[in-house]
């Protein structure tokens, strides 16, 4: 339990939308943490159609000192959502949980705080992830798609394996937001307004390695169902899919040229090429004037013209 008074050593800032059935979940593993440390946990809820902003107003009253509930009318997008919380936050230390996820580990924000304090080397430290499915079951088929095999992971890596070096909720990270003014850091929801996880390690990773650890620190829920409100459901749900990722990290390499002065020859979204076949593809058997115009975007916005005007006349004539 946070202690009050003194500075925050940690800011949590947890992120809701329509999460009624495990928001509490979510609350609860942080609020038992084992820890002396003074945490602030920053709840920002995104114009939720359930029950999700009165069970996280009874939590705020029962916890007035550590949790701030930010509840919105409208909805702004995880990333919008993600960048305020940030800019509200007061801790030395950032850690972030999705109101549909939950810590594992009593412990995981000690073992955190201590091992940044005693590595000074490093911008963060990630660990594993237990995925579980819609009800809290464990799913032992799945992973995420994470740096397994790394103990130290660089900007070099991201770029190399377009992979996280943990998924989000196992995370903390030094709070250099706090260095800069908020403006500095909008790309966290302009490359993207759902998709925000490399954008995050784009920014975190440009000012030093990150270190992973093996240890099962927290839980990821992996929904996929029509109709579902988690991000699997709605991007699978999106016919346009493959236009979509492809422009985030093209949009994220452009600021990245500008702000972090990033090589000529290297370029961001390692699956780009493979997005942009699936894309073509589509073009062809479903025809739409909105998709050619995409795609003429894409082309354009990759800054490889030559190789992409390629790549849609290979895969033309593969599909014959």
């Amino acid at each position: 339990m946070s202690e009050i008074g003194g500075a925050i050593d940690i800011s949590v800032i947890v992120l809701s939308y329509c999460h009624e059935k495990y928001i509490a979940q979510a609350l609860e593993s942080i609020l038992s943490q084992e820890t002396s440390l003074r945490y602030e946990v920053l709840v920002g809820d995104d114009a939720s159609g359930d029950r999700t902003p009165e069970i996280i107003r009874k939590y705020a009253q029962q916890y007035p000192d550590i949790i701030t509930p930010v509840l919105r009318e409208e909805n702004v997008g995880a990333n919008y959502n993600s960048w305020d919380l940030i800019r509200r936050t007061k801790g030395k230390y950032i850690a972030a949980l999705e109101g549909d996820d939950f810590l594992v580990d009593s412990r995981k924000m000690q073992k955190q705080y201590e091992f940044l304090e005693n590595h000074s080397e490093y911008v963060g430290c990630f660990s594993k992830c237990l995925i579980v499915d819609e009800n809290s079951n464990p799913d032992y088929e799945r992973s995420c798609h994470t740096a397994w095999n790394k103990k130290v992971f660089t900007l070099d890596d991201l770029l190399d394996s377009w992979q996280l070096p943990g998924q989000l909720g196992t995370g903390m990270i030094r709070n250099f937001y706090r260095n800069m003014r908020p403006e500095e850091y909008d790309i966290l929801y302009k490359a993207h307004p759902m998709v925000g996880d490399k954008t995050g390690m784009v920014l975190a990773l440009s000012r030093g390695p990150i270190y992973c650890s093996n240890e099962v620190l927290s839980a990821y829920r992996f929904v996929d169902k029509s109709g579902g409100n988690n991000w699997f459901s709605i991007h699978h749900a999106n016919p346009y899919r493959n236009y979509d990722m492809f422009m985030y990290p093209c949009k994220l390499e452009s600021w990245a040229r500008k702000n972090l002065d990033l090589p000529q020859n290297q370029h961001l979204g390692k699956r780009n090429p493979y997005r942009f076949a699936r894309f073509v593809e589509e073009c062809v058997k479903k025809p739409e004037r909105k998709k050619f115009r995409y795609l003429l975007e894409m082309i354009a916005a990759s800054r490889q013209p030559l190789k992409y005007s390629w790549y849609a006349l290979k895969a033309l004539i593969e599909m014959e």
